[in-house]
């Protein structure tokens, strides 16, 4: 069975910033050849390894963000024979990606501009942290440096009695990189369609900065219309104004996040009997409580912030579990804040066929990674093959190179 980006041919010169685009084609069916110099990406040197133990081939990090690529190594920074070796590559595809600073791709035949004559209908991204030009096209960045200066770290943090003077928090996991690359995935996939319709391919230039301040969600209007800064806050959206907290702590030291409490009649009525059950909020039937409004959070109301420490006390007499299968029950948005390892070993992803298991150097038997992040009915996302070792596909990319 094969993916619905099956036929399209892609070429990656991209490391840490850009390589999530690459997979998330090669997921779906692309044949994304990934070109490294002999030393290999940088990407191959981000930890954690295979039982600790550095490699190019170790990676757990580059194992994921790597799957169904194959891997080419060609010196284009020094020789002239791979470096036409990459352009033939790049004039024969469908997509390129590349996410080296602006101008670096210019003098190795490799940019747009060399390529389009030759490859009219090729869609080219750049992935760069500030864009191809303005005042900061050639500043250098990290995944932490672009959540700041982007916006979202501004908004990302704690209430104070959490961490008193905490400062902005940086959320782990490549975010930046992360939002940038499926930023440039619009942006092909949008060019791919505008070829179907003109034969033309294009050039698609992805700043991280700019997409990074897209995601800046209320932050960026409050302070655009109202000159006013939003508040960081523990578990929930930054506001203008402090809000009840969403996080509260079960009987058993579980975490339980509560998202919308009693939004309408009917979801009130039933989580209202629930506490009442169980000895809380008997006031709760007073008439001063039947307007939606009024129990909002972030309304200001009295009524809401009684409701919310009712439901602290409430929440502290029972386990986790409970809250999040009681309230689910009673159609709220509530579930538990879970590590790491309780999210590997809950259920319903394995239920869902979520992980998938790769091989690689130094494991003894398949391990378990993230697999597809939707679900396609006819043409699905498959673990074709494990990321590459390096230069492994070498020679058979260039057979296939010669033979055309």
């Amino acid at each position: 069975m094969s993916g619905p980006l099956t036929g399209l041919r892609v070429i990656e010169f991209c490391d840490e910033p850009g390589q999530l685009a690459g997979k998330l084609l090669a997921d779906m069916g692309a044949d994304v050849i990934k070109v490294e110099p002999p030393e290999g990406s940088s990407a191959r040197a981000i930890g954690p390894f295979v039982k600790d133990i550095p490699g190019p081939d170790r990676s757990l990090n580059f194992w994921y963000y790597n799957t169904n690529k194959r891997s080419v190594v060609l010196d284009v920074e020094t020789s002239t024979g791979d470096r036409d070796l990459a352009r033939r590559l790049c004039e024969q595809a469908d997509i390129v990606i590349e996410d080296r600073t602006p101008g670096i791709m210019q003098p190795l035949g490799l940019a747009y501009a060399g390529l389009v004559d030759a490859a009219p209908g090729l869609v080219y991204c750049s992935i760069t942290p500030f864009g191809q030009d303005g005042p900061w096209a050639q500043f250098r960045t990290s995944d932490l440096v672009s959540l700041a200066l982007g916006g979202p770290m501004a908004m990302n943090g704690y209430d104070p009695e959490d961490a008193p003077g905490a400062p902005p928090i940086h959320g782990n996991g490549d975010q930046a990189y992360n939002t940038a690359c499926h930023a440039a995935m619009h942006g092909i996939m949008a060019a791919l369609l505008e070829r179907l319709e003109t034969g033309r391919g294009q050039h698609v230039d992805c700043s991280m900065h700019e997409a990074l301040s897209c995601t800046t969600e209320v932050g960026m209007p409050y302070w655009l219309y109202a000159r006013q800064d939003v508040i960081r806050q523990t578990g929930r959206h930054a506001a203008a104004v402090r809000t009840e907290r969403w996080m509260y702590r079960a009987a058993d030291g579980r975490d339980v996040l509560i998202f919308g409490v009693g939004r309408d009649n009917a979801s009130w009525a039933k989580i209202k009997q629930w506490m009442q059950e169980h000895g809380f909020g008997q006031q709760f039937d007073e008439e001063r409580f039947d307007d939606p409004l009024a129990r909002q959070p972030a309304r200001g109301t009295a009524e809401a912030r009684e409701i919310m420490q009712t439901l602290a006390s409430f929440i502290g007499e029972m386990p986790a579990e409970e809250i999040y299968r009681g309230g689910q029950e009673r159609d709220q948005a509530w579930g538990i804040v879970l590590a790491p390892d309780e999210t590997v070993h809950d259920q319903h992803w394995w239920d869902r066929g979520f992980f998938v298991h790769v091989s690689g150097e130094g494991v003894d038997a398949p391990v378990p990674m993230p697999g597809a992040p939707y679900i396609f009915s006819a043409t699905p996302w498959e673990l074709r093959r494990p990321a590459p070792k390096l230069g492994e596909h070498t020679g058979e990319v260039l057979a296939e190179l010669r033979s055309t």
